[in-house]
Protein backbone atom coordinates (compact mmCIF):
# COMPACT_ATOMS: atom_id res chain seq x y z
CA UNK A 1 0.00 0.00 0.00
CA UNK A 2 2.84 2.41 0.79
CA UNK A 3 4.19 1.92 -2.72
CA UNK A 4 0.87 3.09 -4.17
CA UNK A 5 0.83 6.16 -1.91
CA UNK A 6 4.40 6.94 -2.92
CA UNK A 7 3.58 6.73 -6.62
CA UNK A 8 0.48 8.88 -6.31
CA UNK A 9 2.28 11.74 -4.58
CA UNK A 10 6.06 11.63 -4.79
CA UNK A 11 6.89 10.05 -8.15
CA UNK A 12 6.64 11.09 -11.75
CA UNK A 13 6.66 8.95 -14.87
CA UNK A 14 9.86 9.27 -16.88
CA UNK A 15 10.37 7.75 -20.33
CA UNK A 16 13.62 5.83 -20.67
CA UNK A 17 14.13 6.87 -24.29
CA UNK A 18 13.23 10.09 -26.09
CA UNK A 19 13.78 8.50 -29.52
CA UNK A 20 11.07 5.83 -29.51
CA UNK A 21 7.38 6.59 -29.00
CA UNK A 22 6.76 3.25 -27.30
CA UNK A 23 9.69 3.53 -24.93
CA UNK A 24 9.19 1.84 -21.56
CA UNK A 25 8.31 4.09 -18.66
CA UNK A 26 9.90 4.02 -15.23
CA UNK A 27 9.22 5.86 -11.98
CA UNK A 28 11.52 8.55 -10.66
CA UNK A 29 11.25 9.59 -7.03
CA UNK A 30 10.96 13.28 -6.22
CA UNK A 31 12.69 13.90 -2.90
CA UNK A 32 12.06 17.28 -1.27
CA UNK A 33 12.32 16.06 2.31
CA UNK A 34 15.49 14.29 3.32
CA UNK A 35 19.08 15.38 3.61
CA UNK A 36 18.73 19.13 3.93
CA UNK A 37 16.52 19.35 7.03
CA UNK A 38 17.95 17.35 9.93
CA UNK A 39 15.82 17.50 13.03
CA UNK A 40 17.16 19.40 16.02
CA UNK A 41 16.73 18.03 19.54
CA UNK A 42 14.69 20.58 21.44
CA UNK A 43 11.90 21.06 18.96
CA UNK A 44 11.11 23.54 16.23
CA UNK A 45 8.27 24.47 13.86
CA UNK A 46 7.53 21.94 11.16
CA UNK A 47 8.11 22.89 7.55
CA UNK A 48 5.31 23.04 4.97
CA UNK A 49 4.40 19.58 3.62
CA UNK A 50 6.87 17.95 6.01
CA UNK A 51 4.30 15.81 7.85
CA UNK A 52 1.35 15.08 5.55
CA UNK A 53 -0.05 12.23 7.73
CA UNK A 54 -0.67 14.57 10.69
CA UNK A 55 -4.28 14.99 11.77
CA UNK A 56 -5.93 17.27 14.33
CA UNK A 57 -9.00 16.01 16.18
CA UNK A 58 -11.75 18.17 17.58
CA UNK A 59 -15.32 18.67 18.67
CA UNK A 60 -17.42 21.02 16.54
CA UNK A 61 -20.55 22.53 18.06
CA UNK A 62 -23.75 23.30 16.14
CA UNK A 63 -22.68 26.96 15.93
CA UNK A 64 -19.49 25.81 14.13
CA UNK A 65 -17.24 26.63 17.10
CA UNK A 66 -14.49 24.00 17.26
CA UNK A 67 -12.37 22.82 20.17
CA UNK A 68 -9.20 21.03 19.04
CA UNK A 69 -7.72 18.69 21.63
CA UNK A 70 -5.93 15.64 20.20
CA UNK A 71 -3.75 14.52 17.33
CA UNK A 72 -3.90 11.58 14.97
CA UNK A 73 -2.26 9.91 11.99
CA UNK A 74 -3.80 9.28 8.58
CA UNK A 75 -3.20 5.60 7.69
CA UNK A 76 -5.47 5.19 4.64
CA UNK A 77 -7.86 7.21 2.52
CA UNK A 78 -10.57 6.83 5.19
CA UNK A 79 -8.91 5.99 8.53
CA UNK A 80 -7.08 7.98 11.20
CA UNK A 81 -5.11 6.35 14.01
CA UNK A 82 -5.25 8.01 17.44
CA UNK A 83 -5.30 7.31 21.18
CA UNK A 84 -8.35 5.64 22.68
CA UNK A 85 -8.48 8.11 25.56
CA UNK A 86 -9.07 10.89 23.00
CA UNK A 87 -12.53 9.40 22.42
CA UNK A 88 -13.45 10.07 26.05
CA UNK A 89 -12.65 13.77 26.22
CA UNK A 90 -14.64 15.99 28.59
CA UNK A 91 -14.67 18.60 25.81
CA UNK A 92 -16.95 16.51 23.61
CA UNK A 93 -17.05 13.60 21.22
CA UNK A 94 -14.58 13.70 18.34
CA UNK A 95 -16.64 14.67 15.30
CA UNK A 96 -14.19 16.58 13.10
CA UNK A 97 -10.70 15.83 11.78
CA UNK A 98 -8.49 18.37 10.06
CA UNK A 99 -5.81 17.27 7.59
CA UNK A 100 -3.23 19.32 5.69
CA UNK A 101 -2.88 22.01 8.37
CA UNK A 102 0.32 23.76 9.47
CA UNK A 103 -0.48 26.95 11.40
CA UNK A 104 -3.98 27.37 12.86
CA UNK A 105 -3.39 31.11 13.37
CA UNK A 106 -3.07 32.08 9.71
CA UNK A 107 -4.42 31.27 6.27
CA UNK A 108 -1.26 32.59 4.62
CA UNK A 109 0.94 29.60 5.46
CA UNK A 110 1.84 27.01 2.84
CA UNK A 111 -0.90 24.56 3.79
CA UNK A 112 -4.09 23.04 2.41
CA UNK A 113 -6.30 22.40 5.45
CA UNK A 114 -9.42 20.33 4.93
CA UNK A 115 -11.97 19.22 7.52
CA UNK A 116 -13.62 15.80 7.55
CA UNK A 117 -16.52 14.48 9.57
CA UNK A 118 -16.26 11.31 11.64
CA UNK A 119 -18.76 8.53 10.92
CA UNK A 120 -17.30 5.91 13.26
CA UNK A 121 -14.91 5.91 16.22
CA UNK A 122 -13.59 2.59 17.54
CA UNK A 123 -11.32 2.12 20.53
CA UNK A 124 -9.36 -1.10 20.94
CA UNK A 125 -11.47 -3.68 22.82
CA UNK A 126 -8.71 -4.01 25.42
CA UNK A 127 -8.88 -0.35 26.42
CA UNK A 128 -10.46 0.15 29.84
CA UNK A 129 -10.62 3.79 30.95
CA UNK A 130 -9.17 5.34 33.06
CA UNK A 131 -6.21 2.97 32.61
CA UNK A 132 -4.12 3.70 29.52
CA UNK A 133 -3.20 0.21 28.41
CA UNK A 134 -4.20 -0.58 24.80
CA UNK A 135 -4.58 3.17 24.31
CA UNK A 136 -5.27 3.09 20.60
CA UNK A 137 -8.30 3.87 18.44
CA UNK A 138 -9.34 4.35 14.82
CA UNK A 139 -11.59 7.01 13.31
CA UNK A 140 -13.42 6.51 10.03
CA UNK A 141 -13.84 9.69 8.00
CA UNK A 142 -17.03 10.68 6.20
CA UNK A 143 -15.37 10.63 2.78
CA UNK A 144 -12.16 9.59 1.06
CA UNK A 145 -9.05 11.75 1.28
CA UNK A 146 -7.54 12.89 -2.01
CA UNK A 147 -3.83 12.38 -1.46
CA UNK A 148 -1.40 15.19 -2.18
CA UNK A 149 1.91 16.53 -0.93
CA UNK A 150 -0.08 18.13 1.93
CA UNK A 151 -1.99 15.06 3.10
CA UNK A 152 -1.26 11.40 2.64
CA UNK A 153 -0.94 8.35 4.92
CA UNK A 154 1.93 7.20 7.07
CA UNK A 155 3.04 3.62 6.55
CA UNK A 156 2.47 0.97 9.19
CA UNK A 157 5.63 -0.34 10.90
CA UNK A 158 7.65 -3.36 9.77
CA UNK A 159 8.68 -4.21 13.34
CA UNK A 160 8.12 -3.16 16.96
CA UNK A 161 10.74 -0.36 16.82
CA UNK A 162 12.67 -1.78 19.80
CA UNK A 163 15.95 -1.35 17.95
CA UNK A 164 15.27 2.21 16.88
CA UNK A 165 17.33 4.85 18.68
CA UNK A 166 15.68 8.05 17.42
CA UNK A 167 12.09 9.06 16.82
CA UNK A 168 10.14 12.11 15.63
CA UNK A 169 7.14 13.37 17.57
CA UNK A 170 4.86 16.09 16.18
CA UNK A 171 1.86 18.02 17.39
CA UNK A 172 0.13 21.28 18.26
CA UNK A 173 0.38 20.66 22.00
CA UNK A 174 1.71 22.91 24.74
CA UNK A 175 5.27 24.06 24.16
CA UNK A 176 6.03 23.75 27.86
CA UNK A 177 4.37 22.40 30.99
CA UNK A 178 1.35 24.57 31.91
CA UNK A 179 1.97 26.72 28.83
CA UNK A 180 -0.32 27.59 25.94
CA UNK A 181 -1.01 25.30 23.02
CA UNK A 182 0.98 25.99 19.89
CA UNK A 183 -0.90 27.22 16.81
CA UNK A 184 2.02 25.98 14.69
CA UNK A 185 2.72 22.31 14.08
CA UNK A 186 5.97 21.48 15.86
CA UNK A 187 8.43 18.61 15.70
CA UNK A 188 10.89 17.21 18.20
CA UNK A 189 13.59 14.56 18.00
CA UNK A 190 13.36 12.01 20.82
CA UNK A 191 15.34 8.98 21.94
CA UNK A 192 14.51 5.43 22.97
CA UNK A 193 14.44 5.25 26.78
CA UNK A 194 13.79 1.50 26.85
CA UNK A 195 15.98 0.84 29.89
CA UNK A 196 15.22 4.08 31.73
CA UNK A 197 11.53 3.92 32.46
CA UNK A 198 11.40 3.88 36.25
CA UNK A 199 9.55 7.21 36.28
CA UNK A 200 6.61 5.62 34.47
CA UNK A 201 5.66 3.89 37.73
CA UNK A 202 4.44 7.31 38.94
CA UNK A 203 1.64 7.41 36.34
CA UNK A 204 -1.67 6.57 38.03
CA UNK A 205 -3.24 5.43 34.75
CA UNK A 206 -0.59 2.69 34.44
CA UNK A 207 -1.10 0.83 37.74
CA UNK A 208 0.92 -2.17 36.53
CA UNK A 209 3.76 -0.06 35.19
CA UNK A 210 4.99 -0.05 31.61
CA UNK A 211 3.90 -2.95 29.40
CA UNK A 212 6.92 -3.29 27.12
CA UNK A 213 4.99 -5.50 24.69
CA UNK A 214 2.41 -2.83 23.95
CA UNK A 215 4.12 0.42 24.94
CA UNK A 216 7.24 2.41 24.04
CA UNK A 217 9.16 4.57 26.50
CA UNK A 218 10.59 7.60 24.68
CA UNK A 219 12.05 10.88 25.88
CA UNK A 220 14.88 13.38 25.67
CA UNK A 221 17.99 14.23 27.67
CA UNK A 222 16.95 17.86 27.22
CA UNK A 223 13.81 19.66 28.37
CA UNK A 224 11.71 18.68 25.38
CA UNK A 225 8.97 16.13 24.93
CA UNK A 226 5.41 15.69 23.76
CA UNK A 227 2.99 17.64 25.94
CA UNK A 228 -0.68 18.26 26.68
CA UNK A 229 -2.60 18.47 23.42
CA UNK A 230 -0.24 16.08 21.62
CA UNK A 231 -2.20 13.00 22.77
CA UNK A 232 -3.08 10.65 19.95
CA UNK A 233 -0.45 12.09 17.64
CA UNK A 234 2.21 10.01 15.93
CA UNK A 235 5.65 8.85 16.95
CA UNK A 236 7.43 8.49 13.62
CA UNK A 237 10.57 7.15 12.01
CA UNK A 238 11.72 7.94 8.49
CA UNK A 239 10.81 5.35 5.89
CA UNK A 240 14.07 3.66 4.95
CA UNK A 241 13.20 3.33 1.26
CA UNK A 242 10.67 6.00 0.36
CA UNK A 243 11.66 9.66 0.65
CA UNK A 244 9.12 12.02 2.19
CA UNK A 245 7.32 9.17 3.93
CA UNK A 246 7.24 7.83 7.47
CA UNK A 247 6.36 4.79 9.54
CA UNK A 248 4.05 5.47 12.47
CA UNK A 249 5.54 3.32 15.23
CA UNK A 250 3.80 4.86 18.23
CA UNK A 251 0.71 6.78 19.36
CA UNK A 252 1.23 9.46 22.01
CA UNK A 253 -0.44 8.23 25.18
CA UNK A 254 0.74 9.75 28.48
CA UNK A 255 3.60 11.20 30.49
CA UNK A 256 4.50 12.92 33.76
CA UNK A 257 6.08 16.31 32.97
CA UNK A 258 6.48 17.35 29.36
CA UNK A 259 9.43 19.68 29.88
CA UNK A 260 11.62 17.66 32.24
CA UNK A 261 14.89 16.19 30.99
CA UNK A 262 15.27 12.41 31.20
CA UNK A 263 11.62 11.89 32.18
CA UNK A 264 10.10 9.89 29.31
CA UNK A 265 6.59 9.70 27.93
CA UNK A 266 4.66 6.58 27.00
CA UNK A 267 3.55 5.72 23.47
CA UNK A 268 1.30 2.88 22.37
CA UNK A 269 3.37 0.46 20.28
CA UNK A 270 1.56 0.32 16.92
CA UNK A 271 3.20 -2.90 15.71
CA UNK A 272 1.52 -4.90 18.48
CA UNK A 273 -1.89 -3.94 17.08
CA UNK A 274 -1.30 -4.58 13.38
CA UNK A 275 -3.82 -7.42 13.11
CA UNK A 276 -6.54 -5.25 14.64
CA UNK A 277 -5.60 -2.27 12.45
CA UNK A 278 -5.58 -4.39 9.29
CA UNK A 279 -9.02 -5.72 10.21
CA UNK A 280 -10.34 -2.16 10.44
CA UNK A 281 -8.65 -1.27 7.15
CA UNK A 282 -10.40 -4.18 5.46
CA UNK A 283 -13.77 -3.22 6.95
CA UNK A 284 -13.44 0.38 5.77
CA UNK A 285 -12.77 -0.67 2.18
CA UNK A 286 -15.93 -2.74 1.81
Amino acid sequence: ACNLFKRSVFEERVAISFFFSNAPVTWETIDHCHGSRPLIVGGQPADPKEFPPMARLGYRKSNNETKWFCGGTLISNRLVLTAAHCLFSTIGEVNVVRLGELDFATEKDDAQPEDFGVVKATEHPGFKSPDLYNDIAILQLDREVNFSAYKHPACLPFDDASREENFIAIGWGHTKFAGKQSTMLRKVNLQNFANRCEAVSEIDELPNGLDTNTQLCVGSSEQKDTCNGDSGGPLLIYHKEYPCMYHVVGVTSTGIHCDTANVPSVYTRVHHYLDWIKQKLAESSR
